[in-house]
């Protein structure tokens, strides 16, 4: 039976996320190698008005996206145990779907896949030369190393994986097979006949198909496509953060980025955690509870799904505020309090991920950073100042902390004139988390009151205790 295939666009995050080589998977990005990692911002070389000499200065980069692509949910069809055809689901970028998947299917089964005691027939030089599709005929030129090779059931399942993966689609009834651009009469020392179109069955009974695995389609869940997690013991609670808007988290059947994806978490959705971990190169996988069983995320965009409720009430948030404002204060070492994946600053732009290792002596670190700026757009970079981390983002929030017209909320943004909207007070990626607003009112006379700052502080539970995960600024900008 033909399989519905779900067209979907998927744009990653990252890995502040998921490009990062901390992360390992990413989790987040359908294909991977994409990704470009966030790290020490690019330097780059300005002149300074009127020195006529250069001074080095960096860009801080904007959490990095992987290349925008349409992609299509496709099967390809290898062999189990040598005696079934078995589908596994596979992303393919779209134009050129079936050739795509081809290209895949050649390629051969993962080495996770291979585990999974998965195999294929089909020879690893084997080239796809060609693929048209025209009135239901699907003609596929290959190289003739795909005939190389013997035995009967081996050379008939290569046959059938191709014909299995090609008529998955609507389009497709049946293939003819070329062989270095010439039609196939005779096909290998076995003898095949294939002097016309093939179809699925024409192979069943060679190689059978197997009931295809969970889910049929790797789908998009919703907070309403999730088992209901509202009788769950909190602690057992986690939330899809640092995803953007416009993309997904993935769910692998096992703990590594080479696994099937197995269906798609929304940004901010809650799911129940099983208590499965499992650790692969350097990324650290969690089991979940989904609709189709139990399955695998990358915990790097896990974040704890702890109430406002208890939030506020929590009064070591207040000290590990505390904390920071004294180890800015001291030029130390931001590690103490900031999140396992180190701090993602949002400075009017996209937030930018600095790594526990920069973290370590950033506050004294003299690289000058133009941060971005509401007042001035990006083709003007000349008019935005080389600022330094400490003078930019945490010189500026000791200042509000410490003023004595502060004030401090907990989940509640903070408005000031020329702001920005309550809606918009904490970048897409960082709403999954609780946050403290430090909002500075401004006392300067010639401004109005309209020379206020607020940063905003969100904060994840590692361990059972909070950690810094971001910084976001709003300022008045004149």
């Amino acid at each position: 039976m033909r399989r519905l295939i779900l067209l979907i666009s998927v744009m990653a995050v990252v890995v502040a996320a998921c490009g990062t080589g901390q992360v390992g998977d990413a989790g987040v990005v359908t294909l991977p190698g994409q990704a470009t990692t966030v790290g020490a911002p690019a330097t780059t070389t300005t002149t300074s008005p009127g020195a006529g000499s250069t001074t080095p200065t960096t860009q801080p980069t904007a959490v990095t996206e992987p290349t925008v692509s349409d992609q299509l949910f496709v099967e390809l069809f290898f062999i189990k145990d040598g005696a079934t055809a078995k589908s596994v689901i596979r992303a393919v970028d779209t134009p050129q779907v079936a050739t795509n998947a081809m290209r895949e299917l050649i390629a051969g089964p993962t080495p996770a896949e291979q585990d999974t005691e998965l195999s294929t027939s089909i020879p690893a030089d084997t080239l796809l030369l060609g693929l048209t599709i025209d009135n239901g005929l699907a003609t596929v030129d290959l190289s003739r190393e795909f005939e190389a090779g013997g035995g009967s059931l081996n050379i008939l399942s290569r046959l059938a994986q191709v014909v299995y993966t090609l008529t998955q689609f609507p389009t497709v009834d049946a293939v003819l097979f070329h062989l270095d651009g010439r039609p196939v009469d005779v096909f290998s020392g076995e003898g095949v006949i294939l002097d016309g179109p093939v179809s699925r069955s024409d192979y069943t009974s060679v190689l059978p198909i197997e009931g295809l695995g969970p889910p049929a389609v790797a789908s998009r869940w919703e907070q309403a496509d999730l088992p209901d997690v509202t009788s769950v013991d909190p602690a057992s609670l986690s939330r899809v953060a640092l995803v953007t808007a416009d993309d997904v988290l993935n769910v692998r059947e096992d703990p590594t980025v080479e696994a099937p994806i197995v269906g798609m978490l929304a940004p901010g959705v809650v799911v129940q955690r099983t208590g499965q971990e499992a650790v692969t190169g350097s990324s650290v996988w969690v089991e979940i509870v989904t609709p189709v069983g139990d399955f695998w995320v990358n915990d790097w965009f896990l974040a704890a799904d702890v109430s406002a409720t208890n939030f506020a009430a929590d009064t070591s948030v207040e000290a590990l505020l505390d904390q920071f404002a004294a180890i800015v204060a001291n030029g130390g070492d931001l590690r103490a309090v900031a999140s396992r994946r180190g701090l993602y600053v949002s400075h009017n732009a996209d937030p930018v991920r600095f790594t526990p290792d920069e973290l370590q002596s950033v506050l004294t670190d003299s690289t000058t950073y133009k941060w971005p700026s509401a007042a001035v757009g990006p083709d003007q970079p000349e008019e935005i100042p080389s600022r330094t981390f400490a003078e930019a983002i945490t010189d500026s929030f000791l200042s509000a902390y410490d003023d004595v017209d502060v004030a401090i909320t907990k989940n509640e943004p903070i408005t000031g004139g020329n702001g920005r909207m309550p809606e918009y007070a904490i970048p897409f990626q960082l709403e999954s988390f609780n946050y403290v607003g430090v909002h500075d009112s401004g006392d300067n006379p010639e401004y109005g009151g309209l020379d206020w700052v607020t940063w905003y502080v969100s904060i994840d539970y590692e361990d059972g205790a909070p950690a810094i995960v971001g910084l976001t600024i709003d300022t008045w900008v004149p």
